[in-house]
């Protein structure tokens, strides 16, 4: 910073009336080889305009250094630098000064320091904010900022799996089907069609299915609830269906579909359970935000792409089916164990997970239950987070043993995942219960 014409000043704007103190060091240079160096201490009281440094008669003044300092205890000072000429004012730096932080220009740059004498970094990052819900709630556009986009991404929630059914005679008894997976889905916004606030609804889990009487055949899972966001802009990720409930005779017994982009999965059925929309459902090739099928045949390729997976069924045989898996929706649950006709014990399925084409327990999915005299509950599915859907719990374990009651099957993971079937009891044991469908999640980022 060089001053050379007749009236050149540097000045120095307040904004309160917070004390600063600043001293100047400068450099005259009179002729190539004659310097004359000197200083300036001023101290500013009041929200004013001050000069701090005038020019030298004749000479080049040049500037080495200002050094500007807050010195009141709690109250912050605007400053802004100005050279004036005369005629044309500039200004050439501008900072708050929180209480006794300084700011110093070496002749090349200005830097701030804190309190403490530290250097205060300028924060060059982007600012942001991420608001997660897991309950029902309202997001709000950030204040402390501008936004330019909104990111937001839901899980719908898991279906519950079906319960056990519970028989003593030599005839096929099936366990419960596994719940379906909740969708999910993702977008982006611009923050100017966003409100300053937005309704966000977060999936309620799909209930477990209920023990019928002794003897009877068991309770269907409940179809997990869809997360929703905003009014006028809208976006949805759909629940997974429940899983059927254990029959007490040779029927196929589907799991629950899972939940789509479009629509919730529907509880599964002596077919199969249904994916939800937007496209068709099938066994298999489920992509898109079409749900997974909760198949009845004995398959290990059943998977979703953002649709949950479908739950794991069941042949009429009986046969079980592993709980589906998908890219990023929720995984489906585990069949429930069985009896055949003689009776013996016929396992049921583990637990599908979310990230992977590959079903069934796959890389830890969950696990089901141990069989016999004391009958084991399903594993519960793992929790998923903002990157995946959870996994799908396993299925109970069943018994032969006379009057002792199936197992429940596994809780599905949170962000979507599919409860594991209930076992099958011996009358007058019940069927075990079905596990419960793992909740939905929401989040909103913002940049």
């Amino acid at each position: 910073m060089v001053l050379t014409g007749a009236t050149d000043v540097v000045q120095i704007v307040t904004t309160t009336a917070a004390n600063i103190d600043i001293q100047v060091s400068w450099v005259d240079i009179l002729a190539p080889s004659t310097f004359t160096p000197g200083r300036t201490n001023t101290q500013v009281v009041g929200a004013e305009t001050n000069t701090i440094v005038v020019t030298a008669g004749g000479a080049q003044r040049q500037i080495k250094t200002i050094v500007i300092r807050n010195i009141h205890s709690a109250t912050s000072n605007g400053i802004t630098v100005q050279l004036y000429d005369g005629t044309l004012t500039l200004a050439v730096y501008s900072k708050t000064l929180l209480a006794s932080e300084s700011l110093m220009y070496d002749g090349t740059k200005w830097q701030a320091y804190d309190a403490n004498g530290t250097l205060v970094f300028v924060d060059t990052t982007t600012p942001t904010d991420s608001q997660v819900f897991s309950v029902n709630g309202t997001w709000t556009k950030p204040v402390s900022f501008s936004p330019t986009f909104v990111q937001v991404t839901m899980y719908g929630a898991g279906g519950g799996g079906g319960a056990g059914g519970s028989l003593a005679s030599g005839t096929i008894t099936k366990g419960g089907g596994g719940g379906g997976g909740g969708a999910y889905n993702s977008r982006i916004f611009l923050a100017s069609d966003l409100g300053a606030t937005e309704t966000v609804t977060v999936g309620t889990a799909g209930g477990a299915g209920a023990p019928g009487a002794a003897g009877a055949l068991g309770g269907d899972g409940g179809i997990g609830g869809s997360s929703t966001f905003g009014t006028v802009v809208r976006m949805a990720a759909y629940g997974g269906g429940g899983g059927r409930g254990g029959a007490i005779s040779g029927l196929t017994t589907g799991g629950g579909g899972g939940g789509g982009a479009g629509s919730a999965g529907a509880v599964g059925t002596t077919a199969f359970g249904i994916g939800g929309a937007p496209g068709t459902s099938a066994i298999t090739g489920n992509v898109g935000g079409t749900g997974g099928a909760g198949p009845i045949t004995a398959i290990t390729t059943h998977h979703a792409e953002y649709g949950g997976a479908g739950g794991g069924g069941s042949t009429a045989g009986p046969v079980s089916v592993v709980g589906g898996s998908s890219e990023y929706g929720g995984g489906g649950g585990g069949s429930g164990g069985h009896h055949n006709a003689t009776p013996a014990v016929v396992a049921g399925s583990a637990g599908g997970k979310s990230n992977t084409t590959v079903c069934g327990g796959y890389g830890g999915g969950a696990a089901v239950g141990a069989n016999g005299l004391n009958p084991t509950a399903g594993y519960p599915g793992v929790d998923g987070n903002q990157t995946r859907g959870g996994g799908g719990g396993g299925g109970g374990g069943t018994t032969v043993n006379a009057g002792v009651s199936g197992a429940v099957g596994g809780a599905g993971g949170t962000h979507g995942g599919g409860g594991g079937g209930g076992g099958v009891g011996m009358n007058a044991g019940l069927g075990g219960a079905g596990g419960v469908g793992g909740i939905g999640y929401v989040y909103v980022f913002s940049w």
